[in-house]
């Protein structure tokens, strides 16, 4: 009998042993396992945690990005990643790409309304108009009457009189009109910005979310972008959204030119001569001033006439109206990306 039981107290006390010794292995492992899910779920930045424990796990992603790169958030599926330049507009090629490509070329800032060449009249042709010649048989016109010619045939009188003269006021037949030139739409840069657009690959994963990405240089350098056709939100992470184009669609129109005659004059002009048959040198009456021709008149033969020397000519000009712009150059929807951008991370 007693020796039965030291037999079982042996045993029992060997199964306890083991026993201990399991449960202090299964606790290395749970406090192992737990270091190694920390590092996972930080994303790689729990490098302590990954060798914490004998039975622990490393985490699945780098904790840093190697150099000459830089962490950043995924965009979504749709996204691809770019270096933006936003300078002023210019048809030369934009800064070269950090990887020594050429840059996609765009546009950004359509340049919105425009303005239109001044419209302009040309000279007044085409106008008719008369103007009668009034005389008095005194020294200040009063009381006139017509004296009026249609034509250059000279007119003999008889007598020595007291006379003045003017033309009256004209009477226009036909206005006339002016050739209108101008109103054409004036030349204007399509865009108020060029965009340079350099296309830049992904690289490996950084932490959840997120991954590793080129650091621009030179005009590239400040920023990190995404980029998705048509105009689109922002995802998270890339606050800054610029619109840049591949085409602009140039709206701009001007109304037509027109001329309106404006205030015209109406002139002839009437000699008077010291003898019946208009010869010799006589005095002008070209104007509404009133002029006393009785000296010419009787300075010598008891007779005189006068002639019209130029038929009535219509002067004057033209008022211009028109050439109002309408419309404006914008982008052209069907060729639109929208880029939305985050400062780089440096260092």
């Amino acid at each position: 009998m007693n020796t039965l039981f030291a037999f079982v107290r042996g045993s029992l006390l060997a199964l306890l042993v083991v026993a201990c010794s399991l449960d202090q292995t299964g606790a290395a492992s749970v406090d192992g396992g737990t270091g190694g899910g920390d590092a996972s779920v930080l994303g790689g930045f729990g490098g302590d945690g990954a060798s914490a424990g004998a039975g622990g796990s490393a985490g699945s992603e780098p904790a840093t990005c190697g150099a000459g790169q830089q962490c950043v958030p995924k965009p979504g599926s749709q996204w691809g990643y770019a270096f933006l330049a936003v300078e002023p507009f210019s048809a030369a090629p934009g800064p070269t790409c950090p990887d020594g490509a050429t840059p996609l070329a765009f546009g950004s800032a359509p340049a919105g309304p425009g303005s239109c060449a001044p419209c302009q009249c040309g000279p007044l042709q085409g106008g008719s108009c008369t103007v009668p010649l009034l005389c008095a048989e005194n020294a200040t016109c009063a009381g006139p009457q017509s004296y009026t010619k249609t034509d250059g045939n000279c007119s003999g009188k008889s007598g020595s009189p007291t006379l003045s003269c003017m033309l009256g006021p004209a009477t226009v037949a036909a206005p006339g009109s002016c050739a209108p030139s101008g109103g054409a739409v004036s030349a204007l840069d399509p865009f108020q910005k060029r965009a340079s657009l350099c296309l830049v690959k992904s690289g490996s994963p950084c932490g959840e979310g997120s991954e590793c990405v080129p650091v621009g240089t030179d005009a590239y350098a400040p920023t990190l972008c995404v980029y998705l056709p048509g105009e689109q939100a922002c995802p998270s992470g890339y606050p800054t959204a610029t619109v840049i184009y591949q085409k602009h669609l140039d709206q701009r129109t001007c109304s037509a030119c027109a001329c309106t005659p404006g205030a015209v004059t109406c002139v002839a002009e009437y000699e008077f001569y010291d003898d019946m048959l208009c010869a010799g040198g006589g005095q002008k009456v070209a104007s509404a001033a009133c002029t006393n021709v009785s000296g010419k008149i009787n300075d010598f033969w008891a007779g005189w006439s006068y002639q019209r020397t130029a038929s009535p000519v219509m002067g004057g000009s033209c008022v211009p109206s028109g050439g109002a712009p309408s419309g404006q150059i914008v982008g052209d929807p069907n060729g639109s990306i929208t880029v939305c951008c985050r400062p780089a991370q440096v260092g």
